[in-house]
């Protein structure tokens, strides 16, 4: 029977203890590299705040109130399309104002207006607007009928319209028309130079010589 070298039982021993150290820093380097070699994650955009409409007194926003405040098919129709640009108090004093025995005479008679251009000056410090406004009307004979009607009949209106802002929203609180004197006098005028002077035409309207 042979006799067991320990010494060699030893050595292969210290061999085995070396080859699992070796397997163990092995899989520990191997871990390490590959949670190193995933990409990065993106660092998360901040979310962009959505700009809410009327935010800001800008001729676009002014212009969609003018839009909704004068066309409409028939007195008081369009409440639900301006009320939205308007303070309580303001929508309050529009309706009560519709409602009045003047106005309601010509209800059914006066019917679909259209806002067809707007010239606008804002006020940016006094949050007020000046408004030059011009839109068609129908009017009838009688109510709902079209026969003889005179139809696009052009009109033209000034407005004075003051904005105050809730809620992080310019609203229209008080709407007042403006009536613009010309206060020259025909010698005052005649005297004015002529040059580069802005013309407008109307659409729809001839020019003759």
């Amino acid at each position: 029977m042979k006799m067991i070298d320990t010494e060699k039982l030893k050595l292969l021993q210290l061999i085995g203890l070396g080859m699992a150290a070796v397997t163990v820093l092995g899989l520990v380097f191997w871990f390490s590299v590959a949670g190193s070699s995933k990409a990065p994650t993106k660092a998360e955009k901040p979310p962009i705040a959505k700009q809410v409409e009327g935010g800001e007194l800008t001729q676009e926003y002014i212009k969609s109130f003018l839009s909704a405040y004068f066309t409409k098919k028939d007195l008081g129709e369009n409440r639900n399309r301006y009320l939205p640009f308007m303070t309580e108090a303001a929508y309050t004093q529009e309706v009560n104002t519709e409602e009045e025995p003047t106005n309601q005479t010509y209800k059914g008679y006066v019917v679909d207006t259209k806002l067809k251009s707007a010239t606008i000056y804002i006020d940016s410090e006094n949050n007020d607007v000046l408004a030059q406004v011009s839109y068609t009307q129908t009017q009838l004979q009688k109510k709902n009928d079209y026969t003889n009607a005179q139809v696009d009949v052009y009109s033209q209106t000034t407005l004075r319209i003051h904005y105050i802002k809730q809620e992080n929203k310019y609203l229209v609180n008080r709407i007042e028309p403006i009536l613009i004197v010309d206060t020259l006098t025909a010698d005052q005028t005649a005297a004015l130079p002529t040059l580069n002077q802005p013309t407008q035409s109307i659409e729809g309207e001839e020019t003759h010589d």
